[in-house]
């Protein structure tokens, strides 16, 4: 026995003799990682939520994350099925991912020790650029009721509820996307690319009806801009190096911001709709600065269309690829236009009420396709769970609805199909916890904006399935893939295009109009069927 030991620690001797660096290497390695270790267990308290993915000490779950991308939070869960909320700890911060739809519930309710506003701040900050001035003004007071981020929610909300106010705005949309389909119905049909058609269009509807007449994204600079910009918003929230990597995008958010200037100097808001002049009336009362409002029109911008616009990708896709779906939409919507002396009529609220599959395709469509993750900040140390789980003060507490909506127990041993039918009530069978679809948030977060985007996505279907057949030029709908998707929206992104022609079908060149008569919001999630 002695032999062997003294062979091994002569060959040891000699190893480190010949290859020095790579010994010292090994042992700095080796003392880094037992420092880490000693570092994250002895800051981890036994009474937070359990560790995950501590094997690495706080490089493991950025491991995770560049692996699994969108997923990661999914295969945790998978790989953990009991776990209703877990730790993750990353350089510099805890990460509180919660999976039990009755602590997101919890969460919602405390508003106050978990607060949203430190998260639009940063991205006003760094994504946007803003001024120490502005800065300190939208972080003065949060989590109290001078909070910025919760006024300004106050403030805007009117202009997106039910009312003459959102009717104006989603009508001129809506204007602008007839408009556009009445062109293609001239030229026979039109070959485009599939998700730059639905970009463009759905951008020139929704920003026209927004800003009015001075709309900047009408100048094809400032679009192109924009989309220079906003695909860099994530990487720019890290604020790692940001004129150094991301100087282009820099640039073109100069441009933007530049053409908001304009846009607010010559006073054109006040042409605009009701939801941007309460929009920029709040910021000038609060006294933020010309030039930041100008630069935080670019976060306005972002959230009108960010997402609205690869959900409607989506959403036609999934009707148009489907003839089946095609065929059950169609019939539905088809009952509910009304022609008189050659002018067909679209009622919008016959389209909510009297169209499930089409609702429920849409449901899906968020329910498949979704990637937000609701992100609040502790203001404080709290229990959750009845005094189960400590959350430290200045953690962060995210829930990811990719987790709630692939919960088996919730949506059935189907969940990794896509069932255009799951949300049509059913007599007789239960329905789905209503707080697991968490399409548009939920909370004091709940999206202002999810009645604007709904009208709008669903009539835009509704017009090309009444007036139009979507053909893939390659012969097949092929779904793209979407690894590539960024996570600073909440709604995957196609990684390549598909080529398609509109062909206009027989009735398409009638006049067409969209009513609001009798139209009410459409109850889609959980705060809205309560209500």
């Amino acid at each position: 026995m002695e032999s062997v030991l003294s062979t091994f620690h002569n060959l040891i001797f000699q190893f480190s003799q010949s290859h020095p660096n790579l010994v010292a290497a090994i042992g700095t390695a080796a003392v880094t990682y037992g420092f880490l270790w000693a570092l994250l267990h002895s800051t981890q308290d036994a009474r937070e939520p359990p560790l995950l993915l501590g094997a690495i000490p706080f490089i493991s779950p950025v491991i995770g994350m560049v692996k699994w991308s969108m997923d990661f939070y999914v295969q945790l869960k998978d790989e953990n099925p009991n776990s209703s909320i877990y730790t993750l700890r990353l350089p510099g911060f805890r990460l509180y991912i919660v999976n039990s739809t009755a602590l997101i519930l919890e969460v919602q309710r405390k508003w106050r020790t978990f607060v949203f506003s430190p998260v639009p701040a940063r991205a006003s900050e760094y994504a946007m650029g803003g001024s120490k001035e502005a800065m300190d003004i939208i972080r003065a007071g949060m989590s109290t009721d001078a909070d910025f981020m919760h006024g300004f929610n106050k403030a805007i909300h009117p202009a997106l509820s039910s009312g003459p106010a959102l009717e104006n705005l989603t009508g001129r949309a809506l204007e602008v996307i007839a408009e556009s389909l009445d062109d293609m119905v001239k030229q026979g049909g039109k070959e485009v690319k599939m998700f730059d058609w639905i970009r463009h269009d759905l951008l020139m509807a929704t920003t026209d009806s927004v800003y009015g007449r001075g709309n900047p994204l009408r100048d094809p600079q400032n679009e192109k801009a924009w989309q220079k910009f906003h695909p860099s918003i994530m990487f720019l929230l890290l604020n790692v190096l940001p004129q150094w990597v991301f100087r282009d995008a820099i640039k073109a958010r100069g441009v933007l911001a530049k053409a908001f200037l304009h846009y607010h100097a010559e006073g054109q808001y006040k042409e605009g709709s009701v939801y941007i002049r309460r929009w920029t009336e709040y910021c000038v009362s609060h006294g933020i600065p010309v030039d930041d409002i100008a630069k935080f029109h670019n976060a306005g911008l972002f959230a009108l269309i960010a997402n609205t616009i690869p959900t409607a990708f989506w959403m036609i896709f999934r009707v148009f690829s489907d003839p089946s779906v095609v065929s059950d939409c169609r019939d539905e919507i088809s009952r509910s236009v009304e022609e008189r002396d050659g002018v067909c009529t679209i009622n919008v609220g016959r389209i909510k009420a009297d169209c499930p599959t089409l609702v429920s395709t849409f449901q899906e469509v968020f329910r498949v396709h979704g990637l937000a993750n609701s992100v609040r900040v502790a203001t404080e140390d709290h229990y959750l769970d009845n005094g189960k789980y400590l959350i430290k003060k200045g953690g962060l507490v995210m829930m990811p609805a990719r987790v709630q909506h692939h919960l088996r127990d919730v949506w059935g041993n189907n969940v990794d199909e896509f069932d255009h039918r799951r949300f049509i009530n059913k007599e007789g069978d239960p329905q789905p916890n209503a707080a697991a679809f968490r399409g548009f948030g939920g909370g004091t977060t709940l999206c202002p904006g999810r009645h604007f985007a709904t009208t709008e996505i669903l009539v835009l279907t509704a017009m090309l399935l009444l007036r139009f057949d979507l053909v893939p030029l390659s012969g097949r709908w092929v779904l793209p893939s979407t690894k590539n998707s960024s996570q600073a929206e909440a709604m995957e992104q196609p990684d390549y295009d598909i080529d398609i022609q509109l062909r206009p079908r027989s009735g398409a060149e009638k006049k067409w109009r969209v009513s609001f008569a009798g139209a009410g919001d459409t109850a889609l999630v959980a705060e809205d069927l309560r209500g």
